[in-house]
């Protein structure tokens, strides 16, 4: 007869690692249970329930900005040299504007977050980026009512090269289906520009703390130390502007200039 011996003092078989897995042995269990302290404590699970629906929130709020991007494109694309030359139009999120993805590279990232010292910085498809993006031949289309679409979706595989892609006219509202172009085209170049967006922000910040750096040094040799560190002088680009208030603003300029033409 076969005897099973089980040692309760050792750690369960290899669980795969995850975030919230902890390893813990039957023994030490039971004695976490009979002091009635929990693994999760009901803090953590209130905080994790906030958070859900804080995601909620903001996947509804994506989807209003996506239809009320593309429901305005016309606008948007008229005031295209006035967005570009605007920052606080040019820097507008819109990373919610362009999906695409394939196999074996997965989705493709329009919005990273880097946990930075504690602080999330969060770097998105920027609006002067797309409507750049959208100056290329990959990512125009000829419309059926004459005019030209735009790519607000792609798919396919890198191994293949062949894609599917949805694009979007502002004059008719009618997307067009577009097909048999470079996959890679679409990915690869996308996935550039949001590296490139990494690097203006890294670069942005680093001359940002240089200039704070050299306003502090003539703070010091002024005998003013009332802010004895560079942290004091660091200051960010101000309030940035939202797609909603953009949009309001080209309507409401639009309209000013038929008034007084």
């Amino acid at each position: 007869m076969s005897i099973i011996r089980i040692n309760d003092t050792q750690p369960f078989p290899h669980i795969p690692q995850e975030p919230d897995n902890r390893r813990e042995s039957a023994l030490d269990f039971f004695k976490r249970q009979s002091t009635g302290l929990k693994l999760i404590s009901d803090e953590m699970e209130q905080e994790k329930k906030e958070q859900d629906e804080l995601k909620e929130i903001r996947e509804r709020s994506i989807e209003r900005k996506q239809k009320l991007f593309y429901d305005n494109l016309d606008i948007i694309m008229r005031h295209k040299e006035d967005i570009l030359a605007t920052p606080r139009y040019a820097n507008i999120d819109v990373h919610y504007a362009v999906n695409g993805g394939g196999l074996y590279v997965g989705h493709l990232q329009t919005s990273r977050q880097f946990n930075i010292a504690g602080s999330i910085v969060t770097v998105n498809l920027k609006l002067s980026t797309l409507l750049r993006v959208w100056e290329t031949d990959q990512f125009r289309a000829d419309c059926e009512c004459g005019s030209t679409a735009f790519i607000r979706s792609f798919a396919g595989s890198p191994l293949s090269g062949g894609s599917q892609a949805t694009a979007y006219c502002p004059v008719c509202k009618k997307q067009t289906h577009v097909a048999n172009r470079s996959f890679g085209k679409y990915f690869w170049f996308l996935r550039t520009k949001i590296s490139e967006e990494v690097e203006a922000i890294a670069r942005d910040f680093i001359g940002k703390w240089t200039l704070a750096e050299v306003e502090y040094e003539k703070v010091v040799a002024e005998g003013k130390t009332k802010d004895p560190r560079p942290g004091a002088h660091f200051f960010g680009d101000g309030s940035p502007c939202s797609l909603e208030t953009m949009i309001q603003e080209l309507k409401l300029k639009e309209f000013d200039e038929k008034t007084h033409t």
